[in-house]
């Protein structure tokens, strides 16, 4: 039998409560990273983590990103099916997951994870518009991370591709994807200042949503 999509909260997964229909989510426990990014945080956490500082973002939007993001794909909004895209961000790192000396990588995590969500959310109440738009966000999440780690020149060019690429689809959901999970991140005392720059950055463009089509 199917599931409401909405069994998927963050207070169903901390009590346990899906232990039985979604036992990936509590396999991420023992998946334990430690990097640039994260300092031996295990993956279960840090996506709590993640969807909790993006429920902090969405409360301080402007009225127009709201209502866009309250607008549906299909029957669902887009604020919604953001949460869920979320909470299976990091899902294949387990599968993905290296470790060199004690610095962790979890390379095409990406990727894999929108073919494991994939099978996941089968399991769930959602129309193919909606599996399709979730799978987009994990599949792309990681892309605007690499972006902002250019330098100068080449982050303009490819930052504009990225933009242009995505801007009439899930530009919103992912830089508000990217700004909470940068929020969080141990980044923040590992790279100071790049911190501070990515954080600028994603404030700045969080202004500027809704996309108006100027692109």
């Amino acid at each position: 039998m199917d599931n409401a999509i909405s069994l998927l909260s963050d207070s169903n997964i901390k009590s346990g409560q899906l232990a039985d229909l979604v036992p990936e989510f509590y396999e991420l426990k023992n998946v334990v990273e430690n990097n640039d990014w994260h300092h031996k945080e295990n993956i279960f956490d840090h996506t709590l983590s993640v969807l909790e500082n993006l429920e902090k973002i969405l409360r301080t939007l402007n009225k127009e990103t709201k209502q866009f993001l309250d607008s549906r794909i299909d029957h669902i909004s887009r604020r919604e099916l953001l949460k869920v895209a979320t909470l299976f961000h990091d899902i294949a790192k387990k599968e993905t997951f290296s470790n060199n000396n004690g610095y962790t990588l979890c390379p095409d995590h990406e990727d894999e994870g929108s073919i494991k969500a994939r099978r996941i959310l089968k399991r769930f109440m959602l129309s193919n518009k909606e599996l399709e738009f979730v799978l987009q966000i994990v599949r792309h999440h990681g892309i605007i991370h690499r972006i902002l780690a250019l330098d100068n020149g080449d982050f303009k060019k490819k930052y504009a591709s990225f933009k242009k690429r995505f801007s009439r689809n899930i530009y919103p959901e992912l830089i508000l994807l990217a700004f909470a999970d940068t929020a969080g991140s141990y980044l923040k005392k590992t790279h100071p200042a790049e911190f501070k720059s990515r954080i600028v950055f994603y404030k700045k463009e969080i202004e500027n949503l809704p996309p108006r089509n100027k692109i």
